[in-house]
């Protein structure tokens, strides 16, 4: 595979998560938050029968000094919705990628994955109202649990994201801006990606965010 033979090959993942550390340790010179949280809940056949659903959390560590803009979007869509601002909550879990990760965050009515749309904050491009430039790439995709903007091209930001689940996701790099990771609550994603059905990447039980905040 490419990844063996081409420009991954001589990919130093132990550098690469040293300066992953570096930039998350800028966080120490930054007031403000810097942790959200995230608390799925999975609708399974047994919740259906009408016991409650099983609800976990997932903490999210930012690099809020590194990548202001991207994280305070992450950080207000967190927040409950309000005059007419979008919130993740109630967000799906749209992809598994097996190979990557969940995809998730598309905060409009549909809620289907197919768009998304950024705080109203965040937007600074009259070209595009529902989304926003891309910041540093400053933090690789070379550790489990890293977050990053699924973008749909450069400059086109909004509110989707991915988690991976994987210990390298080298195709992401240069691409999707990271702009977080897991501090808590990877295994419950690991399992996600491992033992849901998908059909064509998509979850075929309902995954949502039924609540998130910061922390």
């Amino acid at each position: 595979g490419r990844h063996l033979q081409g420009r991954y090959h001589k990919r130093d993942n132990a550098k690469l998560a040293a300066v992953n550390e570096e930039v998350f340790a800028l966080n120490d010179s930054v007031n403000g938050s810097k942790k959200a949280y995230l608390d799925f809940e999975v609708e399974d056949e047994k919740a259906k029968g009408g016991d409650s659903p099983t609800i976990q959390r997932v903490t999210i560590e930012l690099a809020t000094a590194a990548l202001p803009k991207t994280c305070q979007n992450f950080l207000a869509l967190c927040q409950k919705e309000e005059e007419g601002n979008l919130t993740y909550e109630g967000s799906k879990v749209f992809k598994i990628e097996p190979k990557v990760g969940i995809c998730l965050g598309d905060v409009t009515e549909n809620n289907d994955g197919l768009q998304g749309s950024c705080h109203s904050s965040s937007n600074s491009s009259s070209d595009s109202p529902y989304s926003f430039e891309h910041e540093s790439v400053v933090l690789s995709h070379a550790q489990k649990g890293m977050i990053s903007m699924l973008s749909t091209g450069l400059d086109r930001n909004d509110s989707r994201f991915v988690i991976t689940t994987v210990d390298d996701a080298p195709h992401l790099d240069g691409k999707y801006v990271a702009f977080g990771r897991v501090s808590e609550g990877i295994e419950l994603l690991e399992d996600l990606v491992k033992n849901t059905y998908t059909k064509k990447g998509m979850p075929g039980v309902n995954i949502k965010v039924a609540k998130c905040g910061i922390l």
